[in-house]
């Protein structure tokens, strides 16, 4: 039995996923650079205009952590009338944090939310309990693409019912 054109047209369309063209929405890229210097190289490093404070560095092109080390966060009212954030990233993230900011004491680290500068600041000691804080430069639209992707941290989990208080024996 032949099926008509227009049949077979049909019985494709619904074969098909209806959420085809609806991809996930992808998690804001959120990368720590630190501080270069002029003598890097193009390839290497980038001369970029910070605002605060107002002054021209070189950053290092290779981030020191990046959304992929991510865990959890922990949004809050940023700096900037933008949000800020708390990251807890994971073993992997957390002790590239830790050797960065041994290494780089005092000097500049970059957040670039997106691609743009979102936060500079200054390595002023280490970082060992893997938590990377972002004082601002997120923008409420991002803060709800990272809660479709990661846990908010404290916040209950999905599904589990909070635990009642047990009655007095009295009761």
């Amino acid at each position: 039995m032949r099926l008509p054109a227009a049949a077979i047209l049909i019985a494709t369309a619904l074969a098909q996923p209806l959420h085809a063209g609806a991809k996930k929405e992808p998690l804001p890229a959120i990368r720590l650079h630190g501080e270069g210097s002029a003598t890097d190289g193009g390839s290497f490093g980038s001369e970029i205009q910070l605002t605060n404070p107002p002054k021209k560095i070189f950053m290092r092109k290779v981030p020191v952590v990046n959304e992929r080390d991510f865990k959890a966060f922990y949004p809050f009212p940023g700096h900037d009338g933008l949000s800020g954030a708390y990251f807890q990233l994971d073993a992997h993230g957390a002790n590239k944090l830790h050797q960065f900011t041994v290494e780089d004491r005092g000097r500049l680290a970059v957040v670039l939310v997106n691609g743009r500068v979102a936060a500079a600041l200054k390595v002023d000691a280490p970082v060992k309990d893997g938590i990377l804080m972002v004082p601002g430069g997120i923008a409420p639209e991002e803060i709800l693409q990272l809660q479709k992707h990661l846990p908010v941290i404290g916040a209950p989990k999905e599904g589990k019912k909070p635990r009642k208080k047990p009655k007095p024996a009295g009761e």
